[in-house]
């Protein structure tokens, strides 16, 4: 089995393990013992290695979950977005999997599964930052969905994740941005790549969000003056069809002559590309689906009926769309006095102080 240990006047952790011929190997790992997060990435070596031992040794029916998740997400993601999602997840569930020395769905117990939101939620990353726990019950939900199908498989007699009790952060609301701020952030995005610039502009005057902003060309329609968003969030069943914003019309215009293929090409991880921008620019509190949260938003303010908004940004639900609403007292100021009721017969400025009333049967006299 694999196993740290120290040497004399070494500040590294140095590993023993034993590879696929079965030679001990010892060597330095590169990370220094005095540092708690290099400590971490040393175990999560030392899980990888033992892990790797663990492997060599069959597990009835195939159990060892690199053997079949895969599979499983094949099966089961509809689009490339989720799959996408569910694997990015998986990475984080495997290696605390090996970590924890849980090598088969058999092995995993209800104690041992909440543990991993501490785990996860103090766990720094290279940036040295950590997720927060919302985030790791979600990967922990969806552990409980590949014990579901470990169960259906025959690998474990049954889903101790069936029935999670743990309970989530209240999130904090998306703020919606101001004119100022979409100044300059236009201002800053000069700087950065063109798909930024594009993916900004159309969900800016759309309010789709950023994976919708990669439109085929094809689904651009100059004619009818019509955009089709064909895979948007809950997959091709959703794909729903808006009018062309003028705002965008001279964008898309351009990108066409270029024969372009699509509006946009991502990079790799470009949510995060979009908070590290945010972080640059000084303002960390917005993210890009408060582009979103913006056009929900002055859609109800230019008096838009809900109907017709829940179409232009397709949402299945009034309780969706009402969780984008952000109410300001300038919203509702000219309604303040909208109630009416009877005039006092007296101003109530000119009421006194009541004498004190008289109490019968009770002699209050010197």
């Amino acid at each position: 089995m694999a196993y740290l240990y120290r040497k004399n006047r070494s500040p590294y952790w140095y590993i023993q393990y034993l590879d696929s011929d079965k030679k001990k190997h010892d060597k330095s790992t590169g990370l220094r013992a005095d540092d708690p997060n290099d400590t971490a990435k040393a175990k999560m070596l030392r899980a990888e290695l033992e892990a790797a031992e663990h492997r060599k040794v069959p597990l009835v029916n195939g159990a060892a979950w690199d053997v079949w998740v895969p599979k499983f997400f094949d099966r089961h993601c509809q689009t490339e977005a989720t799959s996408e999602r569910y694997r990015d997840a998986w990475k984080w569930l495997a290696l605390w999997l090996q970590y924890e020395r849980i090598h088969s769905p058999r092995q995993l117990t209800y104690r041992r599964a909440v543990e991993y939101v501490d785990w996860r939620t103090t766990f720094k990353k290279r940036t040295g930052k950590t997720v927060g726990r919302n985030t790791a019950i979600l990967e922990l939900k969806m552990l409980s969905l590949i014990m579901g199908e470990a169960v259906r498989m025959g690998h474990a007699e049954a889903n101790p994740l069936s029935s999670l009790k743990i309970r989530r952060d209240k999130a904090a609301k998306k703020p919606e941005l101001t004119d100022q701020e979409i100044i300059e952030i236009r201002q800053a995005l000069l700087d950065e790549p063109e798909w930024m610039q594009t993916a900004f502009e159309i969900s800016l005057n759309t309010g789709c969000r950023l994976r919708e902003t990669r439109i085929p060309m094809s689904c651009i329609n100059f004619q009818e003056n019509k955009i089709t968003f064909p895979s948007p969030k809950g997959g091709e069943d959703r794909a729903f069809s808006i009018p062309m914003p003028a705002a965008i019309k001279g964008l898309l215009t351009e990108l066409a002559e270029e024969q372009r293929k699509f509006t946009l090409e991502f990079p790799f991880q470009p949510s995060r590309r979009w908070q590290q921008f945010f972080i640059k620019v000084k303002k960390e509190h917005l993210c890009f689906h408060c582009l979103r949260v913006t056009y929900v938003n002055r859609l109800r303010r230019a008096g838009v009926p809900r109907e017709a908004a829940m179409r232009l940004v397709n949402h299945a639900s009034e309780m969706i769309h009402k969780i984008y609403q952000r109410e300001k007292i300038e919203d509702v100021v000219q309604w303040c006095n909208a109630v009416k009721f009877p005039t006092p017969a007296k101003p109530v400025a000119s009421v006194g102080v009541p004498e004190e009333p008289a109490i019968a049967g009770l002699d209050i006299g010197p």
